[in-house]
This record gives C-alpha cells, sequence and structure tokens, in this order.
C-alpha cells in the first residue's frame, strides 16, 4: 500500500510524492524526478531496521528540499530512524561512495533525527566465521 503526498519545494514547484516499505517517488508534473530505495531487514535478535539504499535526485532540484523530504517521510512512514549505507564493503564492486550532496543530506537527517549514524564507521580488524 501506498501513500500520497504534495510538497512545495524551496522554488515554489509542486512536488508530489509515493511512499510505500521499499521507498520514496518524487515527481513533478507527473514526471519521475527522484528516488529514495530502502531495504527492510528484519532480524531475530536485533528486530527490524530499514537501511538506506540509494537516493537519486535529477540535478535540477537539488537544493529545494525535496531530498530531506523523501527523508523525513520515509522515517515517519516507517517509525523508526533510517540507517546510512555502510561506509565500508569487502567487495569493490558494492561500495557506495555518498556524492556531497548525499553527506550533506545525511547530516541534515541525523540532526532532525530522522537518520542514524553510519553503521561502521572503520574496516573490521578480521573475519568473524559463524557457528
Amino acid at each position: 500500500m501506498s501513500e500520497d503526498f504534495v510538497f512545495q519545494d524551496k522554488k515554489g514547484r509542486t512536488i508530489t510524492f509515493d511512499v510505500d516499505d521499499s521507498g520514496v517517488l518524487a515527481y513533478h508534473q507527473k514526471k519521475k524526478i527522484g528516488e529514495f530505495t530502502l531495504r527492510v531487514i528484519d532480524d531475530d535478535l536485533l528486530g527490524a531496521a530499514v537501511h538506506a539504499d540509494v537516493i537519486d535526485l535529477d540535478n535540477k532540484f537539488h537544493n529545494a528540499g525535496i531530498g530531506n523530504e523523501m527523508v523525513r517521510l520515509a522515517f515517519q512512514h516507517h517509525g523508526q530512524k533510517i540507517v546510512p549505507p555502510a561506509t565500508f564493503y569487502p567487495e569493490s564492486a558494492n561500495r557506495n561512495t555518498m556524492t556531497p550532496e548525499g553527506f550533506r543530506l545525511r547530516a541534515a537527517g541525523q540532526k532532525h533525527g530522522w537518520v542514524t549514524e553510519f553503521p561502521d564507521k572503520e574496516v573490521p580488524d578480521k573475519e568473524y566465521d559463524e557457528d
């Protein structure tokens, strides 16, 4: 099930959002301009967590509050803080380096209480085997 939201951005444009468990889609004049994809992970020991996957917004719509609104809507929909991508991935093909805009968005989300700290801060010392 999805929910629809309307937002007036800082440049006076009307932006609509479609929100569901897998993320937030942003539209301007019925054209998709952005997407924030999420992964919900339900762990038996740690419980459910909502992880940010990718946020992408058309360059013409940067710095207008749309990214912040996508993060806020995801937080509101799930009722918990969003976990940003890990800073370390052992496989280089899976490395998801944040853009400067992404870092600013993460910092704003943390300031508002919508986003957690990074799940890891440095490369692990060693591999751990599961028994």
